[in-house]
């Protein structure tokens, strides 16, 4: 089995030699088709899985900028087309309704419930901050966009459905030499988190 590789260049990230698993050939299917329509960031723990994290990991969340109506009814169109689900209840204007205001739509393949996308728009300063800043991430040859760590990780550690605390010991511990402590307090402060729950 070949060994895990990460290599850092400034905001692009390479990461060579992950096993793939299905969540990841979703997720992977899934912004191809968001790329289409809207940029896209992933906030959530799923992101330790993209650094070789081998915990299971079948909740995903995608932050987009705020798009227009007409452009997230062009792109849940699209994704219906190419055999994607929308779990949450309603229809194309009660969609983009849970969207715009941040509640999110639950996007899954094939009518199962695991894996699934979360994908929400939320113009909070730190949202804006984690798109603006994101961080390139080639795995395997296949392009991923995550929020920088200093803001991923408090993320993950905010109460609800974002992830582990595992999966931020394992972002920490796995890229600790390239992250800003100082704007990791920073950040987590901002976000109303404990400090105490940082991994060390």
């Amino acid at each position: 089995m070949q060994e895990l590789q990460i290599e850092w260049n400034g905001r692009n990230v390479t990461v060579d030699g992950k096993v793939q698993t299905d969540t990841d050939r979703f997720v992977e299917s899934l912004a191809d088709e968001i790329w289409n329509y809207s940029g896209y960031t992933i906030t959530s723990g799923y992101a330790a899985s993209l650094f070789g994290h081998t915990g299971p990991c079948e909740e995903v969340e995608f932050t987009l900028p705020v798009i227009c109506r007409d452009r997230f009814f062009e792109m849940m169109e699209a994704l219906l087309e190419s055999g994607f689900t929308v779990m949450s209840p309603g229809d194309g204007a009660a969609w983009y309704r849970l969207f715009i205001t941040g509640a999110g739509v639950r996007i899954a393949r094939d009518e199962k419930f695991f894996p699934n996308v979360h994908i929400r728009a939320n113009p909070q300063e730190s949202d804006r901050y984690a798109y603006l800043k994101r961080l390139k991430l080639i795995v395997n040859g296949k392009r991923f966009f995550v929020a920088p760590l200093e803001l991923l990780i408090p993320f993950i550690l905010m109460p609800g459905d974002r992830g582990t605390p595992e999966e931020a010991a394992y972002i920490y511990t796995t890229c600790k030499d390239e992250i800003n402590l100082t704007d990791l307090k920073n950040w987590t402060d901002h976000l109303g988190v404990d400090r105490a729950l940082l991994p060390e």
